[in-house]
């Protein structure tokens, strides 16, 4: 598990609005159970602020971001990574800044 991997959303009841989600922590707190992440949502069911909430693309197709609904998850539950989204790092560190101005 890696800063900015991408995992399929484990939760039944959010996983199609957010089909995956991003994970922010740093690996310095690696030993926990759980890890902080923010949710990728579908644009068709969000509209969203351009720093707050920027576009990331996943297997080609974009998703917003959705900041504000930061969390914690087991890391139990999460499985396998599917892709990395560390060139998205800027964008992300801005909307996790805007996020706690």
């Amino acid at each position: 598990m890696a800063q900015f991997d991408v995992y399929k959303n484990p939760g039944s009841r959010t996983s199609k609005q957010a089909p995956y989600l991003v994970e922010i922590q740093g690996r310095f707190v690696d030993s926990l159970a759980t890890c902080v992440v923010i949710p990728l949502v579908r644009k068709e069911f969000f509209s969203g602020a351009k720093v707050l909430n920027p576009v990331i693309l996943v297997n080609g197709v974009e998703y917003l971001l959705s900041t504000a609904e930061i969390t914690s998850v087991l890391r139990s539950i999460l499985g396998q990574p599917i892709t990395s989204v560390l060139s998205n790092r800027p964008e992300i560190i801005a909307a996790i800044d805007r996020l706690l101005l």
